[in-house]
């Protein structure tokens, strides 16, 4: 499957973050990446970050997809084998995530049945009580558990099955040697517990709900577990977590991801409430059954007060009584709360479903998902203890993540019995913060102008299409380089490599002898099998993990065994074998280096022909959606106003913006991968300049800035050339300036005369 475009930047990311750790370490390579300093305090030298995404994002699948790259990169010395520990933070979560993993038509396990070629597999934490040790020495064994399962003081540990004594599990404790780490009894005995299963396995840890995990308690214990590597997934990150990647809420809107903004409209009788939540879920019903080939049955959500003694609550029992006087069939309304729940076993998504109507108190706060939830009705005081807040998440997702032609359908609604509006704005927001969002993404249902703060309209009415890099009238891609003559098997197979013995043991696995290896906090355990232990298996595994789309299986698996070939003259099988995540990188970058020469050698080609050029193509959106504003009005910004910039950025931009830049018209701020102007050379990636300026005589400039510390390196080397080549191609119309603090002067002068 395809990811979102913020889910693969997450993980490009994480990738960034992997590669240099291998260089540099953790604390250096999330320091490099962030510009942010690295938070130890938590787990040590550990690795230890956090991708933030909100509700709705699919934390889960990018996890799955995480999970892959770093067993592949930071714990590739595990060869794809051990435990995972995936923490959720509820029972509820644990259920829906063990449905997901084990369902092997589920996008989620596929994800990993692909990346570990199916040899994964899935226990809960009481399932895992029986897991035996060639399930952890021939596979990745992913245990799901609650926090609670494992987060409990010393004293009790007794009282929980992942500490005590289990003679299930002995085997997994049989001729140790380093017992370093593990958890004795009173007599300085190894407990053969699951916990220290999971400890002996080093684990990687992921933490679902991350900020679930904030009490020094929970810190504790998950240090104890003995991990080599943590990765966290929260909408509201903890103070301390190491955020590696923020997504927006922005950015899930744009991939049309969820149903905002969020329109809020309250009343100070309940019953008031409840019935603009009717008409509005009919409206939006009467507006679904216009679409074209989707079905989308619009729900309401009814939070109720909980029963109480003292206080004259608003019950569930008389939410309902209220529904059926309004003459809303009993079949339409579903009740679901800790005591009942009418959902179970119920498709809600199928045509032959007739609920429109939910009723609960708080059930729906998490393991809950139906992207069909539109409305919510809080009669609820908004200031009470069960707050509307925890179930804003559940009508946040949009119905087969695809924005409707109809705007209603595009947005979610919330109607809440308070005293007035800022009432209960001030606990949405709250609300809408616990889920990864902000004040931004929440409109005043009686306030009809309103427009929606993230997204912009254009400042300049003026239609503007960037020039780009052009091959017989189409844009140029990579693939126009490649495609048509390219034969990776005829490519000079042979090139350098080298197996380098880590120090702390890491790729020095003895596939002889059956032993322990112990290096920096971790411990590790490996039988290579002789059945796998073939060429054809290594050429398979090596195939499997280098995706080259453009490139036929057939020709990528001949390249791959004629390099082998090659380099089982100067090392054995068995080197290579051990050493094959070495290998897999110096074969990928080896292919990526052949590819890149040829495309240069057709780029050129098309250049001295004439066939490359310029044309204009896409032309820019009338709105955009930003994720954080830049806190500034603008005199010729294209639009209204600019996503967040950097100091430097942002102190350029103002200069470029002054009236004693007369000629200029208008500029762009040109977002990568956002935007539709890039400039496409020989390489993979596409090129996106920074900025785009166009003056009264139409002369169109493109501007990249950069820091100091990247103004010479190789990439900027090349972006320089690229852009210098598209300048050419403009005959006098098109310039390029790499922009850095050393030359603003002489750029801003420049512009003048343009």
């Amino acid at each position: 499957m395809n990811l979102k475009r913020y889910q693969q930047k997450a993980l490009d990311t994480l990738k960034d973050y992997l590669k240099e750790s291998g260089r540099v370490g953790g604390k250096y390579a999330y320091m490099g990446i962030t510009n942010q300093p690295y938070n130890s305090d938590f787990f040590g030298e550990i690795p230890f970050v956090c991708m933030k995404i909100p509700t709705g994002g699919g934390k889960t699948l990018v996890g799955c997809s995480a999970v892959a790259e770093i067993m592949n990169t930071a714990l590739q010395h595990k060869m794809e084998r051990g435990i995972v520990m995936w923490f959720v933070p509820s029972e509820a979560i644990k259920t829906q995530t063990l449905k997901k993993f084990k369902d092997r038509n589920d996008w989620h396990r596929q994800v990993l049945d692909e990346a570990f070629q199916n040899g994964v597999r899935i226990f809960s934490n009481e399932e895992a009580l029986r897991i035996r040790k060639e399930d952890v020495e021939d596979n990745l064994c992913i245990i799901v558990s609650s926090l609670d399962a494992f987060r409990k003081e010393k004293t009790l540990q007794n009282k929980y099955k992942v500490y005590q004594e289990n003679g299930s599990l002995l085997s997994h404790f049989e001729n140790l040697g380093d017992v370093s780490g593990l958890e004795l009894d009173e007599h300085k005995t190894i407990i053969n517990s699951l916990a220290n299963v999971v400890r002996i396995s080093n684990p990687l840890v992921v933490i679902d709900e991350g900020h679930k995990t904030k009490t020094q308690l929970s810190i504790d214990f998950l240090k104890e577990l003995n991990p080599s590597f943590i990765i966290e997934y929260t909408a509201t990150p903890r103070s301390g977590s190491n955020i590696l990647v923020d997504i927006s809420a922005a950015e899930l809107k744009e991939e049309e991801m969820v149903k905002i903004p969020l329109v809020l409209e309250s009343a100070v009788q309940w019953n008031n409430s409840v019935a603009r939540g009717i008409e509005k879920r009919d409206e939006l019903e009467k507006e679904a059954k216009k679409l074209k080939g989707e079905y989308i049955r619009p729900i309401a959500l009814i939070q109720a007060q909980p029963k109480s003694k003292t206080n004259p609550n608003i019950t569930v029992e008389q939410i309902k009584e209220y529904l059926l006087a309004a003459k809303i069939s009993e079949d339409e309304i579903a009740i679901k709360t800790s005591e009942l729940n009418e959902l179970e076993g119920v498709d809600l998504f199928s045509k032959k479903c007739k609920i429109r109507y939910i009723i609960t108190v708080s059930a729906l706060a998490e393991g809950w998902d139906c992207s069909f939830a539109y409305v919510l009705v809080s009669v609820a005081n908004v200031g009470a203890k069960i707050a509307v807040e925890q179930i804003i998440g559940r009508i946040i997702r949009m119905p087969y993540a695809k924005r409707k032609e109809n705007e209603h359908l595009n947005r979610c609604y919330i109607f809440a019995s308070a005293k007035n509006f800022n009432e209960a704005a001030g606990q949405i927001i709250s609300g809408l913060e616990t889920n990864g969002y902000s004040r931004a993404d929440l409109l005043n249902a009686s306030q009809k102008e309103q427009k929606y703060e993230l997204e912009i309209g254009r400042a300049v009415k003026k239609d503007f299409a960037a020039p780009m890099v052009a091959l017989d009238g189409e844009k140029l891609s990579f693939e126009d380089l490649i495609s048509g003559g390219f034969d990776l098997s005829k490519e000079d197979p042979a090139f350098d490599f080298e197996i380098h013995y880590d120090n702390d043991g890491r790729a020095v696995i003895d596939i002889k002898d059956d032993k322990w290896i112990k290096g920096a906090q971790q411990m590790l355990r490996l039988t290579y099998k002789d059945k796998n232990f073939t060429k054809e298996e290594l050429v398979q595994w090596l195939d499997r993990k280098m995706r080259f789309i453009i490139i036929p299986k057939a020709d990528k698996v001949a390249f791959i065994q004629k390099a082998l070939d090659l380099q089982l003259k100067k090392h054995t099988l068995a080197e290579l074998c051990v050493n094959r995540y070495l290998l897999l990188s110096r074969i990928d970058e080896v292919i990526n280096d052949r590819m890149q020469a040829y495309a240069k050698k057709r780029f050129d080609q098309y250049m001295k022909k004439g066939e490359i050029g310029v044309k204009a193509f896409d032309i820019f959106p009338e709105t955009i959606t930003i994720g954080q504003e830049t806190p500034q009005d603008f005199n010729k910004n294209y639009y209204e106003k600019i996503d967040k910039l950097n100091k430097e950025e942002l102190s350029f931009v103002e200069r470029l913006d002054l009236e004693t830049l007369p000629n200029i018209e208008f500029w762009i701020r040109n977002r990568e991968k956002k935007d539709p102007f890039y400039l496409q050379g020989w390489k993979k990636g596409k090129f996106y300049p920074d900025f785009i300026a166009i003056t009264k005589k139409g002369a169109v400039i493109a501007l990249e800035w950069k820091g100091e510390d990247r103004i010479s390196n190789e990439d900027t080397e090349y972006k320089v050339e690229v852009g210098d080549l598209w300048a050419n191609l403009g005959k006098g119309n098109l310039h390029f300036f790499l922009v850095h603090n050393g030359n603003v002067e002489s750029v801003l002068s420049a512009l003048k005369n343009l």
